[in-house]
């Protein structure tokens, strides 16, 4: 049997005689002695080409050691191997430990290089270091420094990139998102070794500005640089090309970045729920803005199309066109739900205290101090709004409503009394503290405690399959917020809502009273 002991920097091992212990050398278990073999070195090192910086382990054993690598002939290790300390002394942290310098040539290959240490002693073997070495390959392309890539003129024409490398590679022209790439080619330079360069040819444009991209892989095939490429034209490039608004939302707007004069108009002029405030007199970048009528009554999506077009400075000259889908939403009636026994049913009580239901009343939420608590919990919840509302909130209550997704990511809203507040607090996916909104940490504009409180979370679509969060008390907004990639990236539109409410003691025992809570589904958007 083998024991294993982790200190701070101190790695630490006792083999012991029993059956199952792991050896390396097939000693018969019952012939092994105790071994307690100490070492402090990290996992692995990572190591430049030339002049590589040495390394050392410090290690001491009960037994006789050693330190041996997989590449002798390019390793050096200053001691590779050691006498046995007084198991006495070892056991207790004591003795004299031994430094070993580690060393390695430099690597003059072009590829990297992996290395093993193992540090054992007698039998059993402790611990094995990996150590990386750099090659001596390198490939620099200093177009790929250059913010925003290399720009083309209208008119057909050349462009280069310069390639530093001590080894091959090629290049290769990418696609921008969904564009072409038949406007331009590489007409040298597609192959190369060491340094050389890429000569991209670009046809004329005679339409709007293209873009494309430009890049170089090392001799295995590995991406080593991008670089983009745009050539100039006509831009008229909207923000979006769908706008959704609300079904009693009045105005909308969208920005539009341009290089010249445009217009907008309505495809379809018999859409007359809105109107474009704005359809001409635009130069540059601008903004489109819209008034609209509220979608009342209505059990679907309003549509329309709206078009952008760009006025040519010359006859001749291209005219684009842009069409953005304009989306109103419908109402639709919240789903109301008491927590009555049948509701309850559908929850788990997870702190100790079981809600009590009085009918005309609402569910009862005590506490005591302490994690003793009435909280309840539902998994699998879907994607809308939700509206609590509390009645009867204690001086000493702190009525918590958590909303928890995957990775152990947190939105908590409290109700606190005592404090006089509304508390906003987060656990951020996989703890990481840069992922936490920035919105303030507690809203406190007129509340008033002793009366019924409605706390409302909604969730909308936001790009890239996320959400924009708001909070509201009594329908008045406290805050909002967009996840995204680097804001609780896994609160993603659509993914299962694990929902906590209770009601905790913040100081002395109290309760509160949930008399109901509202669900309203999210508007189908792809209907």
């Amino acid at each position: 049997m083998k024991q294993i002991f982790h200190f701070i920097l101190m790695g630490s091992v006792l083999a012991a005689m029993l059956s199952g212990c792991s050896g390396k050398t097939g000693i018969p278990e019952a012939n092994k002695d105790v071994v307690d073999l100490r070492y402090r070195v990290e996992n692995e090192y990572h190591l430049e080409a030339i002049n590589a910086a040495p390394f050392t382990i410090v290690v001491k054993s009960s037994r006789p050691w050693t330190i041996s690598s997989q590449h002798p002939d390019w390793c050096i290790i200053g001691q590779e191997e050691g006498e046995a300390v007084a198991d006495t002394l070892v056991h207790k942290g004591q003795g004299e430990s031994t430094t070993v310098k580690v060393q390695y040539y430099d690597n003059t290959d072009l590829d990297d290089r992996i290395d093993k240490i193992e540090i054992a002693s007698d039998y059993y073997l402790g611990k094995t270091v990996t150590v990386y070495q750099k090659g001596i390959a390198y490939l620099n392309v200093p177009e790929a420094d250059i913010e925003g890539g290399l720009m083309a003129e209208k008119a057909a024409g050349t462009l280069e990139v310069n390639i530093k490398s001590n080894q091959s590679w090629s290049a290769k022209i990418l696609p921008e998102a969904d564009g072409e790439t038949d406007w331009l080619s590489i007409s040298e330079g597609e192959t190369g070794e060491q340094d050389g360069k890429v000569v991209i040819a670009i046809e004329e444009n005679g339409g709007e500005k293209r873009y494309a991209n430009v890049a170089v892989y090392d001799r295995h095939g590995e991406e080593r640089a991008m670089i983009k490429i745009t050539q100039d034209g006509v831009q008229l490039d909207p923000e979006s090309f769908e706008i959704r608004v609300g079904y009693d939302q009045l105005s909308a707007y969208l920005n539009v970045v341009s290089n010249g004069s445009w217009t907008a108009e309505k495809q379809s002029a018999s859409d007359d729920w809105y109107s474009i405030d704005n359809p001409t007199g635009h130069t540059g970048d601008g903004t489109l803005n819209l008034t609209l009528t509220a979608n009342e009554g209505s059990t679907s999506l309003r549509k329309s199309t709206i078009v952008l077009r760009s006025i040519p400075l010359e006859e001749g000259d291209p005219v684009i066109e842009k069409t953005i889908e304009l989306k109103q939403a419908y109402p639709i009636a919240p789903v109301r739900k008491v927590m009555d026994n049948e509701e309850l049913g559908a929850w788990k009580s997870d702190k100790g205290i079981d809600p009590v239901y009085t009918a005309g009343v609402g569910t009862l939420f005590d506490s005591q101090s302490g994690d003793v608590y009435c909280r309840l919990n539902q998994g699998g919840m879907p994607f809308g709004t939700y509206t609590f509302r509390w009645s009867s909130i204690g001086a000493t209550a702190r009525v918590r409503h958590w909303f928890c997704y995957s990775k152990s990511a947190e939105m908590k809203v409290d109700i606190r009394p005592k404090s006089g507040y509304i508390s906003f607090d987060f656990n951020a996916p996989d703890g990481d503290s840069s992922q936490k909104p920035s919105i303030a940490s507690s809203y406190s504009t007129d509340l008033d405690f002793t009366k019924p409180m409605e706390i409302t979370y909604k969730f909308d679509p936001a790009g890239a399959g996320y959400c924009h969060v708001t909070y509201l008390c009594n329908g008045v907004e406290m805050a909002s917020f967009d996840t995204s990639a680097s804001t609780m990236c896994t609160t993603t539109w659509g993914a299962d809502i694990n929902m906590y409410i209770g009601v905790a003691a913040d100081g002395e025992p109290a309760s509160a009273v949930l008399e109901w809570y509202e669900y309203t589904a999210s508007v189908d958007w792809e209907q």
